[in-house]
C-alpha cells in the first residue's frame, strides 16, 4: 500500500502542536489530548500497511536503540498491569509513553528524509501563529486573571497554542521548548548560510519574546548555552563547524546581552506584581525567584513539591513497599495529580503532589532500572547519531542543505529536553513537547540513515 505518511506527519503536527492546544485552552475540553494518542496508533498501524521498494535493514547501533526502547515500554507497561490493572496501564501510556511511537515508526523507515525536511519547514509556521494568539493572551487573558487572582497570579496564562488552563496554569514551558527548536534549527541553518542574519535575529527575538511573556525561567537561562553548544557542535558540512576567537567572542556577548535583558524584563514583572524593594538590582531580584526551585524542602500550599524537593522525598521515601519499587516502580500514573480516568495512588499515600517534574515521575513511575534505560535509549541515539563532517558545500542543494543544518538543532534540542527532567513535568505529561521530543530523535535517525546510504557507509 502506497502512502503518503509525510502529509500525514504534518498533519499531526498541526493537530498536536495548534489545534489541541488552542481548542483545551478556549474550551476546556481536556479530552481533545487524546486525539495525538489516537494518531500515533494509527501511524503504527500505517507503518504495518506501508509497502517498501526494498526491505529495511538496520544497522547494529540502530538494533540497540530499538532493543533499549522495547525494553522501556516492556518494563513500563508490564509493571503496571502487575500493579494496576489495564485501565490504569492504558492512561498511562497515553499520557506519558504513546508518543514515543513516532520515533519507532521513524526508526522503522516509515519517514523519508524530504517529508522530514517538509516537516522543520513547517515548524516555523507554527512559530509565526503563536505571536498573534500570545499577543491575544498578554492583552486579554492576562488581565482577567489578575482580577480574578490577584497580581501575583498572572504567570502561566501565555501559552501560545500549546494549551492549559488559563485561569489555572498553562504549558508555557512547552511553549518555550518549542521556541527553543526554533532558535537552534535558524542559528543552524546561519551556520550554514542559509539564511541571512536578519532572519536569525528575528527568529531569535521572536523566540525570546514568547519566552519572557510566558516566563519561562528555565528556556530563558538555558537557551543562550544551548545556542553556543550549537555553534561548536560539528555538523554533516565540511568547513561550517570552524571555531575563532573572534566567533567565541560573539558568542559571549550575545549569551550575555539575551540574558541581561530577559533578566531584566522578568525582575521588572516580578517587582511590579509582588512590590519589590526598589533599590535592588535586577539580578538579585530575579535570583530570588529562582530560591525555590533549589530548596530542598519547599512543600507548597496545594501540596506540590518543589523541584529539588521531589528528589530528596522520592530517596527517602522510595521503598514504600519494599525495593522492587526503588528499582522498577509502582507503574505509570502512579504520580498522576490530574487525572480523573485514573487518578495516580502515590500521590493519593501521601496526600503530596509527586509528579512536578519528570525526573520525579520517572523515578517513581519506572525506578532506577527504567530511568536508566530511558536516558541509555536517547543517548544511544546521541551517541551514534552525532553529526560528522561528510560532505562539501558543493555537494548539496538548498533543500539538502536545509536538512543536513537541521540535525545539529534537533541534537542540542534533545539534550535541552533531558535538562529539563529535573525542572519540569511536562515531558511526561503535555504530549506537545513529548512529540517534539520523539520527532527529534527520529529526525536524527533519518537524517544519519540518509547520510550513511549516500556516502557509502552503508554498514557504519
Amino acid at each position: 500500500m502506497q502512502l503518503n505518511t509525510g502529509r500525514y506527519l504534518e498533519a499531526y503536527a498541526l493537530i498536536t502542536l495548534v489545534f489541541c492546544g488552542t481548542v483545551q485552552y478556549f474550551t476546556g475540553v481536556a479530552a481533545i489530548l487524546w486525539l495525538p494518542f489516537f494518531m500515533v496508533l494509527v501511524m503504527a498501524v500505517l507503518l504495518l500497511m506501508q509497502n517498501r521498494p526494498q526491505p529495511l535493514t538496520l544497522t547494529g547501533r540502530e538494533k540497540v536503540i530499538l532493543a533499549l526502547y522495547l525494553t522501556f515500554i516492556f518494563l513500563g507497561l508490564v509493571s503496571t498491569v502487575l500493579q494496576s490493572g489495564i485501565v490504569t496501564t492504558i492512561v498511562g501510556f497515553k499520557n506519558e509513553l504513546a508518543l514515543s511511537l513516532l520515533m519507532l515508526c521513524m526508526l522503522l523507515g516509515m519517514v523519508r528524509e524530504s517529508q522530514l525536511h517538509r516537516l522543520t519547514q513547517l515548524f516555523y509556521w507554527i512559530l509565526y501563529v503563536q505571536i498573534p494568539v500570545a499577543i491575544y493572551q498578554v492583552i486579554f487573558v492576562v488581565p482577567q486573571r489578575v482580577a480574578l487572582r490577584g497580581e501575583d497570579e498572572k504567570w502561566d496564562s501565555v501559552v501560545g497554542t500549546f494549551g492549559g488552563d488559563p485561569m489555572g496554569g498553562g504549558n508555557t514551558a512547552a511553549m518555550g521548548s518549542f521556541c527553543l527548536l526554533i532558535m537552534l534549527l535558524k542559528l543552524s541553518e546561519y551556520k550554514h548560510g542559509i539564511c541571512s542574519l536578519k532572519s536569525l535575529v528575528i527568529h531569535i527575538a521572536l523566540g525570546f519574546f514568547l519566552c519572557v511573556v510566558g516566563e519561562v525561567k528555565f528556556i530563558i537561562l538555558l537557551s543562550p548555552f544551548l545556542l553556543a553548544l550549537l555553534w561548536i557542535l560539528p555538523g554533516y558540512v565540511r568547513g561550517v563547524s570552524a571555531v575563532s576567537l573572534r566567533s567565541l567572542l560573539i558568542i559571549a556577548i550575545g549569551m550575555t546581552l539575551l540574558i541581561f535583558i530577559a533578566i531584566t524584563v522578568l525582575a521588572s514583572n516580578y517587582s511590579a506584581a509582588f512590590g519589590g524593594d526598589p533599590t535592588r538590582s535586577a539580578l538579585s531580584v530575579f535570583i530570588d525567584s529562582l530560591s525555590y526551585i533549589f530548596d530542598a524542602n519547599y512543600i507548597m500550599p496545594s501540596g506540590e513539591l518543589g523541584r529539588f524537593t521531589t528528589v530528596f522525598f522520592w530517596l527517602q521515601h522510595n521503598d514504600l513497599f519494599g525495593p522492587g519499587g526503588m528499582l522498577f516502580g509502582y507503574g505509570l500514573n502512579a504520580t498522576n495529580s490530574g487525572s480523573t480516568v485514573s487518578p495516580g495512588y502515590i500521590g493519593a499515600w501521601y496526600h503530596l503532589i509527586l509528579d512536578s517534574t519528570a525526573l520525579s515521575m520517572l523515578l517513581w513511575e519506572v525506578g532506577i532500572i527504567g530511568i536508566i534505560l530511558f536516558i541509555c535509549m536517547i543517548g544511544a541515539v546521541l551517541v551514534a547519531m552525532r553529526p560528522k563532517e561528510t560532505f562539501s558545500r558543493q555537494e548539496l542543494n538548498r533543500e539538502d542543505l536545509q536538512l543536513l543544518s537541521s540535525a545539529p538543532a534537533y541534537y542540542v534540542f534533545v539534550i535541552g529536553c533531558l535538562l529539563s527532567l529535573p525542572y519540569s513535568q511536562i515531558l511526561m505529561i503535555v504530549p506537545m513537547l513529548q512529540f517534539l521530543l520523539w520527532v527529534a530523535l527520529g529526525a536524527l535517525i533519518v537524517i544519519h540513515r540518509t547520510i550513511r546510504l549516500n556516502s557509502g557507509n552503508e554498514h557504519e
